[in-house]
């Protein structure tokens, strides 16, 4: 499994201004993302054309050409709130590994089970002349596949497309201007720090070295 958390230098967004298709490590299609939302580039090889971003907790590839770079941070980057509920005729629902009616079945669902859906991609019809429309939907962490004809999926609403505030919450800092240089010493001033200094020599080494009288008797 592929880590979602990969260090990037920075964040690059891509939006979506139509339906795009997230594809696998092998360019197999996952889902097609909803328009007006965003994918984040991470730093990832991709094959040629393509881009290795992140989708909510999705990880995946688009195509470059079906994205377009911007230079901010949207506020609403990905689309959470569309729900699915399942709805087929009072029986459980099959939550499969591919859109393949002959896909591993990851889950069984309750009649009344809900969750997240992602989006939707094409695959087999399981019911004849039927439409061949599955959802790629979250329930409990579990991901994968539920037919359209036996789930409800709420709307998806159109993006509020608004740039992220900078963080205004950072302590700016400024140059003082009130810093003055230390004034040097003026020439007199320093001469009659030097012989102060050197004034008490003469005296220390004349106690030093002096020689003892004798002993008066």
């Amino acid at each position: 499994m592929i880590s979602l958390f990969s260090v990037m230098t920075a964040l690059t967004f891509f939006l979506m201004p139509a339906p795009t298709t997230l594809y696998d490590a092998e360019l197999n299609p996952i889902v097609e993302l909803p328009t007006g939302y965003f994918v984040m580039q991470r730093e990832m090889s991709a094959p040629d054309g393509y881009l290795s971003v992140i989708y909510d907790d999705l990880g995946g590839y688009v195509k470059a050409e079906d994205v377009q770079a911007v230079d901010y941070t949207p506020v609403t980057k990905y689309e959470t709130t569309v729900t699915f509920t399942c709805d087929n005729d009072g029986q459980p629902v099959n939550l499969r590994a591919s859109p393949r009616k002959n896909a591993q079945i990851i889950a069984t669902l309750e009649k009344s089970a809900k969750g997240h859906c992602y989006g939707s991609i094409e695959g087999d019809a399981l019911i004849a002349d039927a439409n061949r429309l599955w959802y790629y939907v979250n329930i409990d962490g579990k991901r994968g596949y539920c037919y359209y004809a036996h789930v409800k999926v709420s709307p998806t609403p159109p993006n509020i497309i608004e740039k992220e505030e900078p963080d205004s919450s950072t302590p700016t800092t400024t140059e003082p201007t009130d810093i003055k240089e230390p004034q040097s010493m003026s020439g007199v001033a320093a001469i009659i720090f030097i012989v102060a200094l050197c004034i008490p020599v003469p005296f220390i080494m004349f106690y030093l070295f002096r020689k003892p009288k004798d002993d008066q008797k």
